[in-house]
């Protein structure tokens, strides 16, 4: 079966607006080695130069997910930076706000909690991102997404990990840096990048076979995923990478689910996902770890399960990865992060 593209996004709606910015509690950077100036990388390759800027901020005002700034078909628009997207996506609002012509895919796509979402294809609508520069041209999901979602201004879901393209001329790297406390995304080449990345912070990822990737490459759009293993209050779990979403989550009809059931309470947080808006429970104060990076977060029981294509626990968010710089390639993912000041993630 085709691995359909997926908008997995499923920020709180009350969490997600814009909120006043603060500096918020310092945080110990995430340093890495440094290279000489002139440094071309194995076999003389070129540093790899694309690079865009990573904003927290919604209108003048602090917001807890990833964005960049860019233009769509020519006009400005607001993206958010969502690893578990496994396609660029635009949303319907936008699209038809623009005047992009939207064919109807025949296969539905799946959203977070794995409801069926019409999809529809867009040919090359011209996606720029500010100071990354334009995305190769190709076709572009495009599905309708919660009124709430519209109410932020977000227009688009770059799905980062697509941004590794095959290297035009050699000078595009084979890898994607998402350096989320810094606020950047950078083309590298892996072995340059990953080198750098283990001089300094806390292992999240191994980059080894113990992480899974969920890719489709035949079909005109190109889709591509990771799910890392974790634990939930001891219990191990397999858990999205997913920028796009606040809070992480585990499915209740999980076996580690199942198991926590008894610690939860009812979420009076609305939620939703690109089908609409889902029921939730919360365990409060929950040890998440990945690798030997642990957080004390409040996780969340969804509705729902995984689309069978990529089958996963939940999704490890932004709760968890704020001061984590992740290494995207093609076919395997790297993850380091800076230990926060204080190892619990901001109470809702």
């Amino acid at each position: 079966m085709r691995l359909l593209p997926a908008l997995l996004f499923a920020a709180a709606a009350s969490a997600c607006a814009p909120k006043a910015a603060s500096p918020g509690p310092p945080r110990s950077r995430l340093a890495t080695a440094t290279r000489p100036a002139d440094f071309t990388g194995p076999g003389g390759r070129p540093l790899a130069r694309r690079r865009a800027t990573i904003l927290y901020e919604n209108r003048g005002r602090a917001f807890p997910l990833p964005l960049v700034t860019g233009t769509i078909a020519g006009q400005p628009a607001l993206m958010l930076v969502d690893t578990g997207a496994n396609s660029h996506i635009i949303a319907g609002w936008l699209a038809r706000k623009l005047g992009l012509p939207m064919r109807r895919l025949g296969d539905s796509g799946s959203d977070h909690v794995g409801k069926s979402v019409p999809t529809f294809r867009i040919e090359n609508p011209g996606v720029v991102i500010d100071r990354w520069g334009a995305l190769a041209p190709a076709p572009i999901l495009a599905l309708d997404v919660p009124e709430v979602i519209e109410r932020l201004g977000i227009g688009a879901f770059i799905s980062p990990q697509r941004l590794v393209d095959a290297p035009a001329k050699g000078e595009d790297g084979d890898a994607i840096v998402l350096d989320l406390e810094k606020g950047e995304i950078r083309a590298a080449w892996w072995d340059d990048a990953r080198y750098e990345l283990t001089a300094e912070g806390i292992e999240l990822v191994r980059g080894d076979e113990s992480s899974r990737v969920c890719e489709e490459q035949s079909g005109p759009i190109k889709v591509l995923a990771y799910v890392v293993p974790a634990s939930i209050e001891s219990q191990r779990v397999s858990l999205l990478l997913d920028t796009g979403a606040q809070h992480s989550d585990l499915f209740a009809s999980s076996a580690a689910g199942l198991k926590l059931a008894g610690q939860s309470v009812t979420n009076k947080e609305p939620m939703y996902t690109a089908s609409g808006r889902v029921s939730t429970r919360i365990v409060k104060s929950a040890r998440v770890t990945a690798g030997s990076f642990s957080v004390t977060t409040d996780v969340d029981l969804i509705t729902g399960g995984p689309d069978a294509a990529c089958p996963r626990d939940g999704v490890i968010a932004m709760d968890v990865l704020r001061s984590c710089t992740l290494l995207l390639g093609r076919s395997r993912v790297y993850g380091r992060c800076a230990a926060p000041s204080e190892a619990r993630a901001p109470v809702r």
